[in-house]
């Protein structure tokens, strides 16, 4: 009984670690003696007025890593695929700058619209929230 019991111990220790890697296959859960990375945005809204229904508008979220450690992002994801943002798989030293670019795909969309994309880092908390903003026209 006892040697079913270290085997099955020994068959789950591969998944007894918290890695919380994220698409960039860096994990956030990185110790930094003490130092914290801290996202800082220089907006966290962008609003792209008026668009055409149809019409595929991007923009570029401007960061810097304004804590004491290195900053890692590990994922950015939207609420839909309608959304896809694109952020740096590098780490990120103490004072480096980043960015953050979103494409909006509006086809079959119409009407005031926000979206919002949600960054996921070895930050406190560690995620992160920006967004879009769009008043979509319908095309004839």
């Amino acid at each position: 009984m006892n040697r079913i019991r270290i085997l099955f111990a020994l068959l789950l220790l591969p998944f007894a670690g918290c890695n919380n890697t994220g698409k960039s296959g860096l994990s956030t859960d990185i110790i930094q003696n003490g130092k914290t990375p801290k996202l800082t945005f220089s907006e966290m809204e962008h609003d792209f007025g008026i668009i055409n229904e149809g019409e595929v508008v991007s923009y570029t979220f401007d960061f810097t890593n304004t804590g004491d450690g290195d900053l890692i992002i590990s994922d950015a994801h939207a609420q839909c695929s309608c959304t896809v943002p694109d952020w740096p798989k590098d780490i990120i030293k103490s004072g480096g700058k980043g960015s953050i670019s979103v494409k909006f795909d509006s086809t079959g969309k119409f009407g005031l619209i926000t979206k919002v994309v949600t960054i996921v880092a070895n930050t406190n908390p560690n995620t992160t929230k920006i967004q879009i903003k769009a008043n979509i026209h319908k095309t004839s």
